[in-house]
């Protein structure tokens, strides 16, 4: 959210996204080469460089956020239990709200985002958000 309210026609450099959400540059960066890697951003090497939406924010859905930055969560799921309660009860329970937080954010998109942040007085790119990409 945060690249999309403040990029315009120029990259937003990660060191400004730690400052405006309080996030380490470390934890932030993997994040940032994860969605350059699934097409939600691009990534603009060089003294000016930064990071820009990289398609149309209305069309890209929150799905598409979604399932990047649980790949990141994926690495961590093989160091968990594999328990005969978790393979049979607790991971399709999971897989049944997965797919239905997936389908309810398949009908939003970042511009739903930046509208209701505007809604709600927050559209100005000083103001601290909750959400960001």
């Amino acid at each position: 959210m945060f690249v999309a309210r403040n990029s315009g026609s120029n990259p937003v450099r990660s060191k400004h996204i730690c400052e405006y959400q309080g996030v380490t540059l470390r934890y932030l960066e993997h994040i940032l080469q994860v969605l350059v890697k699934d097409g939600i951003l691009r990534g603009i090497r060089g003294p000016k460089g930064g990071y820009l939406l990289a398609r149309d924010r209305r069309k890209i859905p929150l799905r598409d956020i979604f399932e990047s930055v649980q790949s990141i969560a994926g690495d961590e799921k093989e160091k968990e239990s594999n328990s005969e309660l978790k393979k049979k009860i607790i991971e399709p329970l999971w897989m049944d709200i997965n797919d239905n937080v997936k389908n309810y954010l398949s009908t939003l998109s970042i511009q739903d985002l930046c509208d209701r942040a505007m809604e709600k007085g927050l559209a100005e790119g000083n103001k601290k958000s909750d959400f960001n990409i």
